[in-house]
């Protein structure tokens, strides 16, 4: 059911309290995935305490084995490095250097290190990794409903001569009224590597969410304006080791940090409701064998069908240097 006429004026935008998109959103467009959510058993105990602290804070963070079922480790140990092995090929550091890639990409401190322009494999290790039923289940206690998944990339983060831009700066996502970004360090990330950077009780919801209109004027903002909403002391600065897993609404602000030495690597996920405000770019090309539950199809069934033609008054997107 496409209900974005109701939904995308609060695109970017976290809600205080239900309205009424909210419930069509939920109980009408998502309905199915809702009464599954809601009569649905958890098969990992810790699953409860670990959504109680996402609802609250609109963030969780913790060695990703926190998170993960045995199979769900298995998984992004096998991704990991592949993606860390891909992150130091010579076409890679071209990149960096600034003598190859696209000259034309968006973001000019970002390489993508996976693409799949004809579809996801079925045993790709991110898939096994992003349909892990523990972290599956984490996900639906957030949003209130079995969730899809809508994206999966990994990318490298480096140092720059430019002042902060785009996502380095604080911001709302936009692709739906409730959604969950998973990021894992794949190496070791200091405060000088730009970790993630939220401010908890800022998603939809929370505490804080209504805390000023004023921020919602502008789709992103410097510290030095969110310093006068939120102090330096209200943030959470992400670092942490190899294999750190940060679990957010990312409807909550936040930014992505700008690296001012060394490098930060890492796999990031993204999951929304059956009903989501941004279009989905990732398909996978049949639905996996291994699968065992049914969150886990739940979270894969939309992806079965290659990605549509852009909406008419949907956003334009910029170019990504793909590796």
């Amino acid at each position: 059911m496409d209900i974005t006429h109701l939904t995308r004026r609060f695109s970017r935008h976290a809600l205080a309290r239900p309205n009424l998109a909210y419930y069509v959103w939920r109980y009408v467009a998502n309905a199915g995935r809702t009464g599954r959510m809601l009569i649905g058993r958890m098969s990992d105990s810790d699953v409860r305490a670990i959504a109680r602290e996402l609802n609250t804070e609109g963030i969780v963070v913790g060695l990703a084995d926190r998170f993960l079922t045995a199979e769900g480790r298995r998984a992004l140990g096998a991704a990991a490095a592949r993606i860390v092995e891909r992150s130091s090929s010579e076409e890679v550091e071209a990149v960096v250097r600034g003598t190859g890639g696209d000259a034309d990409r968006q973001k000019e401190f970002l390489v993508h290190l996976v693409s799949y322009p004809d579809g996801m494999p079925a045993d790709d290790a991110l898939l096994k990794l992003a349909l892990d039923t523990k972290l599956l289940e984490i996900v639906a206690s957030h949003l209130g409903l079995w969730p899809c998944l809508h994206s999966v990339g990994a990318w490298l983060n480096y140092p720059t001569d430019a002042p902060p831009e785009l996502s380095q700066l604080w911001h709302r996502d936009p692709e739906d009224l409730k959604l969950i970004k998973v990021f894992v360090y794949l190496i070791d990330v200091d405060a000088r590597c730009g970790p993630f950077t939220y401010i908890p009780r800022t998603h939809p919801f929370g505490a804080d969410a209504a805390t000023s209109p004023k921020l919602e004027r502008k789709k992103r903002m410097p510290d030095e304006r969110m310093t006068r909403f939120f102090a330096p002391g209200r943030w959470r600065v992400c670092t942490g080791p190899a294999n750190t897993m940060i679990i957010a609404d990312t409807v909550g602000y936040h930014r992505g940090g700008k690296p001012v030495a060394g490098k930060r690597i890492l796999i990031t996920l993204t999951y929304t409701s059956g009903s989501p405000i941004s279009r989905r770019d990732l398909w996978v090309q049949h639905m996996p064998g291994w699968i065992s539950s049914g969150i886990q199809k739940a979270a894969v069934r939309p992806l079965l069908v290659g990605p549509q033609p852009a909406r008419k008054n949907g956003e334009k997107k910029g170019k990504k240097t793909r590796i």
